[in-house]
């Protein structure tokens, strides 16, 4: 019988650590931003021609 050393008697494999740190992290995927929602709401009403008053139509004009 051989007489072996603590060192040769260690079978285990030794522990391997982590791998080597990349210098720069890889960016984290990111979501599209979404697009800004139709409002609710209409927007502000056309603006009346000057002199006239909402809701009032003029008169037509008379036929030749």
């Amino acid at each position: 019988m051989t007489l072996m050393t603590a060192d040769a008697m260690n079978t285990e494999p030794e522990p391997k650590g982590p791998g080597p740190v990349p210098s720069e992290p890889e960016p984290l995927p990111r979501d599209p931003v979404p697009a800004e929602p139709e409002p609710d709401e209409p927007g502000p009403a056309p603006q009346e021609p000057p002199g006239t008053k909402p809701d009032v139509h003029p008169a037509p004009e008379p036929p030749d």
